[in-house]
């Protein structure tokens, strides 16, 4: 009774865990669909003294302004192909003097100096296209942003602006294309519009986990009553 009673509550958890990632998939296909839209639709100016709407996160936009190069900020802890690196804030000047906060891409290490990428040192007028993000909450295994050092962990994009000396045009940041650079540093396109999706593995795994619990459990009960009962001999 004891062993039926534990083969099934197995059943059940293992069972209930694949139902539990099979949710997740249409969860995780759904939002990817969201985010893929959202980023292939036309460019419309990032929104501006508007409060931020969760819906419009991904959204292709674009900003003009000039760049403030000597109030870049870097988001550290970045990898891409398995090299160390940062992401590259850097505040996009309006006419009115007001800032929006622009992702420009990753930059390795080596390359903190501004001195060591010319090319990121844009002067003149610009406009960039990318997609609308929204500032993120610290996660609790993040280190604490040390404006200070300049280096951040999180992007809070009123202690960005803040740190810059200057006024928000727009609480939302915009990340640009990958297409925007063309050749050298700052490598963009680093939004994640595609997620990775192995719920559909993991839910096989678990299904297939509980199919052979059931096949192990009545191949154990099909055999002859002498066998079995060997078997709980030895086990006493």
């Amino acid at each position: 009774m004891a062993m039926k009673i534990c083969v099934g509550l197995s059943l059940i958890i293992l069972v209930g865990l694949g139902s539990w990632q099979v949710d997740r998939l249409f969860w995780k296909e759904n939002l990817i669909a969201q985010r893929q839209a959202q980023s292939t639709l036309p460019p419309i100016a990032v929104p501006t003294d508007r409060p931020l709407d969760p819906a419009m996160a991904f959204r292709a936009a674009y900003a003009e302004g000039r760049f403030l190069h000597d109030q870049e900020k870097y988001l550290m802890a970045r990898t891409r192909r398995g090299n160390v690196g940062f992401q590259l804030i850097t505040p996009l000047e309006q006419d009115d003097g007001r800032i929006i906060l622009v992702n420009r891409g990753w930059v390795p290490s080596d390359n903190r100096d501004p001195a060591t990428r010319p090319e990121t040192l844009i002067e003149e007028p610009v406009r960039v296209t990318g997609v609308l993000r929204l500032p993120k909450e610290k996660h609790w295994a993040q280190p604490e942003n040390d404006a200070l050092n300049n280096q951040w962990f999180y992007v809070d994009v009123r202690h960005m602006a803040e740190d810059s000396g200057a006024d928000l045009a727009s609480e939302y940041y915009l990340e640009v294309d990958e297409d925007e650079v063309s050749g050298g540093l700052p490598i963009g396109g680093q939004a994640k519009v595609e997620l990775p999706n192995n719920h559909l593995q993991y839910a096989i795994t678990w299904y297939s986990l509980a199919l052979s619990l059931v096949v192990v459990f009545i191949i154990y009960h099909r055999r002859p009553q002498g066998d079995k009962d060997k078997n709980d001999a030895k086990d006493a």
